[in-house]
Formats: C-alpha cells, sequence, structure tokens
C-alpha cells in the first residue's frame, strides 16, 4: 500500500526501538546463542512511533509462544539506506528471515525477483487460513497458483475523517452522497473552518482523486477501469478531475501546498478544529487515536459520500525469502500474524482491520467495528492501484491544476489489470 508515509520520510521520523527486548543487532547475536535465544531478522518500514507501537504489541504476542524467538528490525539499523540493504542482501543471497511487502507491490517483485521467496500455499492450508482470511487478500497475495506472503492488515484508504464537535456543533449531518458533501463543504466555508485537509504529496493527492472518483464515476465504473478490466472514459476521468480540481481550488488548507507539510499535519489539523474532515487512509484513525484523541467520540470515520459500497484497501504483508537463516522461527512468527491475537494486537494500534473475517468486532472501538462491518458487508472490494507516474502527475497537478496534463498522464499509463 501506499505508505502513510514514504519509507524516507519513516526511516528520518524513527526514534529508537526495542523489538522483542532491546537488541542491538549482531552484537550480541553471541550472546544470544549462548542463552538458546534465537534471532529473527525482519525488515520493516513500520518504524515511526505509531506504527511502532503496533509492529511491538504484534511481537509481544509472539514472544508469549515463543520466549527464546527475538524479532530484530534491521530496516533501524539501516536508516534511511533500509531499503537499498534489503535489495543488496537479496542479491548477495543473504536475505533476513522476514521482509514487509505491500501486496499490490508483490507481483512485481516477484517478476522481478523469480525463486527468491517461499511459496506459502501449504502453511495457509496447515493452518486452516484459506477458510478464515478476506477472499479477496488471498487472491491479492497469489500468483501462478501460489501464495507467497502472510497479510497482516487492510487499511481501508476511501475513508472520510471527521471532527465531531465541528459537526455537532454546526448541526451538521454527516454526508452520505458527493451532493451532501459539497453542500457541508459549503457550510463549513461559511463558517470559517477548512472543509478537507489535506497535503500536496502526490500519493495523497491520488488518495482523495480515488475517492472522489468513486463517487462520480459509481464503485462498479470506477473498480472496472481501475482494475484494468476497461478502457478509459475520458468524458469520467475528466469529470472525476474537474471535481479534485474544485475541491483542491475552494475546500482545502492553504498550507498543503508547503513542501514539508505531511498527512500527519493534515490530521492534526482535524484534531485542533481548524478543518473538520480528512479523505484519507484509515491509518490516519491509528496516528488520532496514538495521540490520544477518542475515535468514536472526539473524531469518527466512515466510508466516502458517494462509494461507502466501495471497500477501497491497501494490504501489507510479511513475505519469506529463500535462504534465511531462521526459517523455522520466521514461519514461527508469521503463525502469530495470523493468529487472531496477533491481528487483534496489530490491528487495535494500527488502526486497521484484521485479514480474519472470524474475529468479533467489539475487539475494537466504535470506530473499528464500523469500518470492519463495512470490510464485511462491501458490495466491492478492492486492492488500491497506484504508479509512481501517476503520484508524481497528482502532485504536479495540485499546484499546477493543468487537467489536460493529468489526463494524459493516466491515459498513457493505464492501471495494471
Amino acid at each position: 500500500m501506499p505508505r502513510p508515509l514514504s519509507r524516507r520520510q519513516v526511516l528520518q521520523l524513527a526514534v529508537p526501538l526495542c523489538v522483542g527486548g532491546c537488541s542491538n543487532g549482531n552484537s550480541d547475536s553471541a550472546a544470544q546463542a549462548q542463552s538458546g535465544v534465537e534471532q529473527v531478522t525482519l525488515f520493516s518500514w513500520w518504524i515511526a512511533p505509531s506504527e511502532a507501537d503496533a509492529l511491538q504489541a504484534l511481537i509481544a504476542v509472539h514472544n508469549e509462544k515463543y520466549p527464546k524467538e527475538r524479532i530484530y528490525n534491521a530496516a533501524l539499523e539501516s536508516g534511511v539506506k533500509a531499503q537499498e540493504a534489503l535489495d543488496a542482501n537479496l542479491a548477495a543471497g543473504t536475505p533476513p528471515d522476514l521482509f514487509q511487502e505491500s501486496a499490490y507491490n508483490l507481483g512485481g517483485f516477484l517478476a522481478a525477483n523469480p525463486a527468491t521467496l517461499v511459496p506459502l500455499s501449504d502453511f495457509f492450508s496447515a493452518h486452516g487460513l484459506l477458510d478464515v482470511i478476506v477472499p479477496e487478500v488471498i487472491a491479492d497475495v497469489t500468483f501462478n497458483g501460489e501464495i507467497w506472503a502472510m497479510p497482516v492488515n487492510i487499511h481501508r484508504e476511501n475513508a472520510l475523517h471527521y471532527n465531531k464537535k465541528i459537526f455537532a456543533d454546526l448541526s451538521l449531518a454527516v454526508p452520505t452522497t458527493l451532493p451532501e458533501l459539497l453542500a457541508t463543504c459549503d457550510q463549513l466555508k461559511a463558517a470559517g473552518i477548512i472543509p478537507l485537509a489535506t497535503a500536496y504529496d502526490g500519493w495523497i493527492i491520488r488518495i482523495l482523486f480515488n475517492g472522489l472518483a468513486a463517487a462520480s464515476m459509481g464503485p462498479a465504473a470506477f473498480e472496472s477501469y481501475f482494475t484494468g478490466k476497461t478502457a478509459i472514459d475520458e468524458g469520467a476521468i475528466n469529470q472525476a478531475i474537474d471535481l479534485l480540481d474544485n475541491v483542491l481550488t475552494n475546500y482545502v488548507n492553504a498550507s498543503a501546498n508547503q513542501p514539508t507539510f505531511l498527512w500527519t499535519d493534515a490530521a492534526n489539523l482535524l484534531l485542533n478544529g481548524q478543518a473538520a474532515m480528512f479523505i484519507h487512509g484509515d491509518w490516519a484513525k491509528g496516528y488520532l487515536t496514538q495521540v490520544g484523541w477518542k475515535p468514536g467520540v472526539g473524531f469518527d470515520v466512515v466510508g466516502m459520500p458517494g462509494a461507502a459500497d466501495l471497500f477501497l484497501y491497501g494490504v501489507d504483508s510479511f513475505a519469506l525469502p529463500n535462504g534465511g537463516p531462521q526459517p523455522e522461527a520466521a514461519k514461527h512468527f508469521l503463525e502469530t500474524v495470523a493468529s487472531a491475537e496477533g491481528q487483534i494486537a496489530f490491528n487495535k494500534l494500527k488502526g486497521s482491520s484484521t485479514v480474519r473475517l472470524d474475529i468479533s468486532p467489539d475487539q475494537f472501538d466504535p470506530a473499528g467495528q464500523a469500518t470492519l462491518a463495512d470490510l464485511r458487508n462491501a458490495k466491492i472490494r478492492m486492492l488500491t492501484r497506484s504508479k509512481s507516474v501517476w503520484d508524481d502527475a497528482f502532485h504536479a497537478f495540485a499546484s499546477s491544476r493543468d487537467k489536460a496534463a493529468l489526463l494524459s498522464v493516466l491515459i498513457d499509463n493505464p492501471p495494471d489489470k
């Protein structure tokens, strides 16, 4: 999934983290060997504070069952060069035990790196996962008849976060259609409140565009085009671009164009009452909860007005490379990732939904329960599509408003099937 921050941004924001007990990597491997502790090396981009807490909760569950297996996140040691270090290790035949990858990028990785990963189809069968994990998610990590990664979470990307106090103070109903959303934006603007918070990073604008496009095109037409089933409808895409232009011109914060303004800053506008709504992935819910705002009380999250029947999502997963030093211990960690206990512990803090369909919704806060219900009841569940050339074009459009240029990029770079 596009990440809440870019990998470089996350790594720059990272703070020291003791993963599975304080470890300084290879320096204490000898001591661990003497004590019978196995070090399992993981590359995960969840090292910013709010994400690290979710990963730590997952590892804490693992440690209860496997106290002699210590999970060490090598991405911390590598800093901003973590991706380069991972790529170099894979190329040299010295892989870590596990690494994090988005479901959307998995197919490209397999094509570029054949015979690099251990297939997990037998693992899924042995642990009864085929019957409990969201079927679309299993399909997302299946290529050439084999399952290649263990999904960790489902983040909804077409989510509307809103400040409940602002809506209550202005006696506003939560919009459920696109016309209602635009009318609500007009009312908020008249009241001196920023209707929609955002930032001009290309991937953030793409998420906003996807929400607006699904509402204007309709979920079925959006799904058909963005999964490559049908050719582009220039009229429909032009209408979505016009809508994005209208929103960026009239309803978003002026600070969005600042180079250092991130999605967390947009979320903070919601938190401090300067903005009323934020169309973004529900990792923003995890962030807002982490900083102390109570979901269902201070703020809430609903599906995109006009496209609530569509659950547009991203999935992060862990892949198991061939030749890792601790293959059995690595599979033990995948067992924890797949378990109900691990899913609950991680997703409670991450703000995402579980990949398992057999977990009771009452394990989560009210907003999490509502999102989980939307996932299970959605008419269309769809893995989000992304391309770097799209993100570059959306970033350029946010400043230039060159509709023809954006349309040209979307025409010349259609979604992959």
